[in-house]
């Protein structure tokens, strides 16, 4: 498996300087070599992540290291989806340096345990559906991460094309990041898609504890982070919807929503409780 990382990782790097090079130079619109860099590079890295599978006999996702190669992993998959439809070169520059440091970290980080946790043994491993469930939630939870860090990184793209045209600045930066109409909408697209998979992830993992031990909440950091989460991006969808809200406005909200994605991830994890795993 470490093979495949490291070639994962080599075609990833690859896709970087590229998103780089066509950034900074007037050259041609990277349609067809970067889009089949990343590829190559998520056919690889979604082999390491079959061949993990394979190898520890269960959903990778136990441990910081799976974890990581697991975000990693559905971050280029989101790309892959929407780069068909919007071409900005601006986007893998943002993207693809993330989805590289997640691989990296998941090769560097300590090796910790690969046995599945308590909380995921015992009698529910035996019945179909909720053996079944459990991967569903975690993969609907992570795929909305990967929308949101495309919320993110549109809003960025916002801020700084929007303080690039007040100030009458129209050099490189403004010549190859998307127009404020193309920035707002992957923003509002990203966060519906986002929303909804968030949703989904909350409602299978609600039922996945009921059916492990007949408790729908327990009080878990984790649980009460995402509970924020959701809560933050129900509040932005709402006001964009009835109140019409867009620009720059839904672009800081979309950085603050983001932030409070990365605490749910990190930050839960450091105060312990009931998801001590990933």
């Amino acid at each position: 498996m470490a093979i495949l990382l490291v070639s994962a990782l080599t075609l990833y790097l690859g896709g970087v300087l590229y998103s780089f090079y066509v950034f900074a130079t007037k050259a041609r619109r990277p349609d067809k070599e970067l889009p089949m860099i990343v590829l190559l590079g998520f056919v690889v890295h979604t082999a390491a992540i079959l061949v993990n599978w394979y190898q520890v006999g269960h959903f990778p996702i136990v441990n910081p290291r799976e974890v990581s190669a697991f975000i990693g992993w559905a971050i280029v998959a989101y790309f892959l989806l929407i780069s068909r439809r919007y071409q900005a070169r601006a986007l893998p520059v943002f993207l693809l340096p993330l989805v590289y440091l997640l691989l990296l970290a998941s090769m560097v980080l300590p090796e910790t345990s690969r046995e599945l946790p308590l909380l995921l043994q015992g009698e529910i491993t035996t019945n179909p559906l909720t053996k079944i469930i459990f991967p569903v939630h975690v993969t609907l939870v992570i795929f909305s991460y990967a929308a949101f860090v495309v919320t993110f990184v549109s809003g960025v793209m916002y801020l700084i094309q929007e303080h690039e045209l007040k100030a009458k600045h129209f050099g490189a930066a403004f010549q190859r990041l998307p127009a404020l109409n193309t920035c707002d909408e992957i923003g509002y697209r990203s966060l519906t898609i986002g929303f909804v998979l968030l949703t989904l992830g909350v409602v299978t993992g609600i039922f996945w504890n009921n059916q492990r031990d007949g408790r729908y909440w327990h009080n878990d950091p984790k649980e009460v982070m995402a509970l924020v989460t959701w809560l933050v991006y129900l509040f932005i969808m709402h006001y964009r919807l009835t109140a019409g809200w867009r620009g720059r406005r839904v672009a800081w909200l979309s950085i603050a929503g983001f932030v409070i994605v990365i605490l749910t991830w990190l930050g839960a994890r450091a105060l312990g409780g009931y998801h001590v795993f990933g």
